[in-house]
């Protein structure tokens, strides 16, 4: 963790030009951060730290460096989860936004464009590019890797990025059970038991006792 924020640091102390348009220009242009188009789907450019060291990513990991790096040098940025494609907002200029994955500025309008080129069917609205909160952020990047883990049928990362979505109060119960059938599949059946009555204490009625009931069974297993 010390390290990669290091080189956060490090790319911060690096920028002369300490505006918006100077640290696009030095991440995206100097640096040569820019978007995997060649392999979105990579876990890789869903992890910072692998982000840093590839410097190719998604949107919204790329988003997260600029918006880290711009703190640093007393540029207010906050992410934007836009539909289909997480932009970064300037705080103190209104219309203002960084498409991270191109690596350049954009206005409103031009990020209206973008949204109905993804969402052709789709009705652009303004609230599409309110400020996304950092739980919010944190969550979308959770989920990207979700879907991609369960896609690949990589169980062990599967079973690390569930682990960090089920600490969420908010975190629907689906979560918990697919965690629980994650770890028995790894042989870990002991772990999905415990992980199913502790998550029980969070719910109650039907839930909970489903929850139980299954802890139940998996214990029975290793009798």
């Amino acid at each position: 963790m010390e390290r990669q924020l290091s080189k956060i640091d490090h790319l911060a102390e690096e920028i002369s030009d300490r505006t918006l348009p100077g640290i696009v220009e030095f991440l995206f242009q100097e640096q040569g951060f820019g978007g995997d188009k060649n392999n979105y789907y990579d876990p890789a450019n869903s992890y910072i730290d692998q982000v840093l060291q590839r410097k190719r990513g998604i949107p919204i990991t790329l988003a997260v460096i600029t918006i880290e790096v711009a703190r640093r040098c007393g540029v207010p940025l906050f992410g934007v989860g836009m539909p289909g494609h997480f932009l970064v907002g300037h705080r103190d200029a209104e219309g203002v936004f960084v498409d991270p994955f191109e690596g350049k500025i954009i206005d409103q309008s031009a990020a209206r464009t973008l949204f109905l080129t993804l969402h052709p069917a789709q009705e652009f609205r303004p609230e599409f590019l309110s400020e996304t909160a950092p739980k919010a952020i944190v969550l979308r990047l959770l989920n990207n890797l979700r879907m991609i883990h369960l896609r690949d049928r990589g169980v062990s990362e599967l079973v690390s990025v569930l682990e960090l979505l089920v600490c969420f109060d908010d975190c629907p119960i689906d979560e918990f059970h697919r965690l629980a059938a994650a770890l028995d599949a790894l042989g870990r059946t002991d772990e999905a038991a415990r992980h199913l009555e502790k998550a029980a204490g969070r719910y109650r009625g039907t839930d909970a006792e489903q929850m139980r009931a299954r802890a139940t069974q998996l214990w029975a297993r290793l009798n």
